[in-house]
Formats: C-alpha cells, structure tokens, sequence
C-alpha cells in the first residue's frame, strides 16, 4: 500500500476531529495543527509503516482528550453546557463509532490489527469518548424523569465507554491490554442494559421505548463472538461490521431525536 492515501485519510480524519474544539481555537490554530499532524505522520509512516502511523495516533488521540479537555474550561464547560451538548455528542461519537466499523473489514482475524485498520478500530476511541459524555449529558437533562436508578445506570454506563476508550487506544499500543477494553465494555453493557430495561417499563427519551435495549442486546452479541466461526470469513465480518455500523447510527439517532426535542422546546422565561 502506497503512503498517500493513507496519510491523506488520516489527515483528513484528524482535520475532522478537530471539530471538537473552539470555534476561534480552530481558526486560529487549526490548518497549523493539521500541518504538523500530516509532518509527524508521514515520518512515522516512513520510518515505522503503518504500525508507526497507529502509534502516532495513539499519542493524537490522548493529546486531543486532554487539549479538548483544556480549551472547554477555558470557556466554561459547566452543567447546563454540557447537557446542550450531549446531542451533538451523541451524533458525533455515533458517526466515529459507525467509521470505526469498517476495520471489521479486514480479512484476517480480528485480534490484532494492521494498517488501515488498525487506524479505523483506533477511530472507536474517540467514538465511544463522546457517547459517554452524550450519556452524563442525558443523566443531567433528564434526571427527574430518570429518578435515581435511571440517572445511575446512564452514569454507569459513561464510566464503562471511558474505559473503553482507554482500552481501544492501549491495546493498540500492547495487546496484552485488552482486558482494560473488556472490563470497560462489560460495565457498559451491564449499565446500558439495565437503563433498556428501566426504558423499555417508562420511557424517557424522544425514541422507540425499546432501543437502548436493542443496543445493549447488539453489544452482547458483538462481544459474544457468536458470528466467528459459524459462518465463512467474508460472511463473518460482513455480519460483524453491520452490528458494529448499526450501533454506531443508533447513537447517533438517538442524538439527533434528543436535539430535535431540544429544538422544539419553548424557551423558559427568566
């Protein structure tokens, strides 16, 4: 595989992440940020191949949480901002989740990654980062009709995608790591499963009163391995990347049903 297509996709994915910043941060750094990002891949490219490349956005992807992290407080990433967020959040996280979903693709195993792939499942990072932010975001804007159980589950589960996070980018790093990635997912999917259940008896978001149920199901079978070796390889990790890019658009749908709420709400008089 020649170097330019990949450097070039991976500087455009860096451009897009870049959204996550400031709007004023981004103008006036922004296009500097992606020419240094695009530098230091091309070195790592050249002097590592694609294994140097994963490794630089390992390192990208650490310094972009904690940056991101940094410029919010500067304009004060308080309550009620962070719930006008979960939305988006939820959107974006979804659509780098669905991204994410083409590295089952690869036609080996899935066990450890190489090349484009390895970069695509890394993309789930970022992804699953955002969803546990969008979660807290929901636990806030929806705590009353949540009550205390529902408000926790939704809490739970955002720990659990943060553990992911850390998980997808360290076992990129050591595969010996990924039980971080596991532990994460299993409290993710046992919180999300218990706040479908509490959805599914009285429905609090703007969606199908079963989904977070069926996402939580779709994580069961995703992490089950029940689709390797019960059907041919190409079969497998088509099967594969539906559930994952299912996934993916249904936190994404969620986020845009809770924004079109948003939307319609009245504003409150002060």
């Amino acid at each position: 595989m020649s170097q330019t297509p990949l450097i070039s996709l991976s500087t455009r994915i860096y451009g897009a992440l870049l959204i996550l910043y400031p709007a004023d941060y981004r103008l006036e750094y922004g296009a500097l940020m992606v020419q240094v990002f695009r530098d230091v891949a091309r070195d790592a490219y050249q002097s590592q191949g694609a294994l140097g490349l994963a490794f630089w956005w390992c390192a990208t992807l650490l310094d972009l949480t904690r940056t991101v992290i940094e410029q919010r407080k500067k304009v004060t990433m308080s309550k009620s901002t962070l719930i006008h967020l979960s939305s988006i959040l939820l959107v974006i996280g979804g659509a780098f989740w669905a991204l994410a979903a083409f590295s089952q693709f690869q036609p080996d195993d899935h066990y450890t990654y190489y090349g484009i792939y390895q970069i695509l499942i890394v993309l789930a990072a970022p992804g699953i980062l955002l969803i546990g932010l969008g979660c807290i975001g929901l636990a806030l804007r929806y705590q009353q009709a949540l009550g205390t159980l529902g408000q926790w589950t939704l809490y739970l589960s955002s720990f659990g995608a943060l553990v992911m996070a850390v998980g997808i980018v360290a076992t990129s790093i050591q595969d010996s790591l990924w039980g971080i990635w596991m532990a994460g997912s299993i409290i993710h999917v046992i919180a999300l499963t218990a706040f479908g259940l509490l959805h599914l008896r009285k429905p609090v978001l703007p969606i199908f009163r079963a989904l977070p149920l069926q996402l939580a199901s779709g994580w069961l079978i995703l992490m089950s391995g029940v689709f390797v070796g019960r059907f041919p390889q190409t079969t497998s990790n088509l099967l594969s990347f539906l559930m994952f890019f299912g996934m993916g658009l249904v936190w994404a749908a969620i986020g845009l049903a809770v924004h079109r709420q948003q939307s319609q709400a009245v504003p409150s008089v002060a």
